[in-house]
């Protein structure tokens, strides 16, 4: 993931500037340091203050407060969180209120489907408890694949969308026969990784003729 995002952040980072201070700016990005900016990136990760520092290091506020950094294309960055939350404001202003949230947390470790994605052609998913091998194994699979552990996330999460809440992915459009949950009108979906380098993903669901947030709430 963190190889993902150097390339992002290498690819789609851009720098805007006034045009009053392009030639400062400019003459100032050319002029500092990296070892400043190491020492200025330390100094705020241990919550130093402003007055600390010194005139060499204070230029690099100066030029942050003229640089503004576009990044929303980078995975995580806080850029690309006000990208999501600038799209559910305008699936809410379209589509209204979200009815439902939560969390799918599909886990391969304790999944027979992972462990056959894994290579384990001894698993028989034709059983409703098919045998696997012990837990540590199982965790020894999930390190060393974790190509197949993203496959599996995305195979379980289009699945519930398309089996559990109706929603054709190929056609890009809800089923005639809805899901458990009755007709979606629009779901919004955002990943994260977990502590323990797992993904899980966080959904806002609109249901077609769902009753008022604060109906449903009373």
């Amino acid at each position: 993931m963190n190889m993902i995002q150097r390339r992002q952040a290498h690819l789609h980072t851009h720098f805007t500037v006034n045009d009053a201070d392009f030639g400062s700016v400019a003459d100032d990005i050319v002029g500092v340091r990296p070892e400043t900016l190491k020492d200025v990136a330390k100094h705020l990760q241990e919550e130093g203050h402003l007055t600390d520092l010194s005139p060499e290091e204070k230029k690099v506020f100066t030029l942050l407060s003229k640089v503004k950094t576009i990044a929303s294309k980078v995975t995580g960055s806080e850029a690309s969180k006000v990208l999501y939350r600038n799209e559910i404001l305008a699936y809410c202003g379209h589509f209204g209120i979200p009815h439902i949230f939560f969390t799918a947390n599909p886990a391969p470790q304790h999944s027979p489907l992972f462990q056959l994605m894994c290579g384990d052609v001894s698993i028989d998913l034709d059983k409703c408890f098919p045998k696997m091998v012990d837990s540590v194994k199982r965790a020894m699979q999930l390190a060393n694949d974790p190509v197949a552990a993203l496959d599996f996330f995305n195979f379980s999460c289009k699945a519930m969308i398309q089996y559990l809440f109706g929603w054709d992915f190929k056609k890009r459009r809800l089923t005639k026969e809805g899901g458990i949950i009755g007709h979606l009108k629009a779901f919004y979906g955002t990943n994260e990784l977990t502590e323990r380098g797992s993904y899980h993903v966080h959904f806002l669901m609109i249901l077609m003729g769902g009753l008022n947030p604060t109906e449903l709430h009373q």
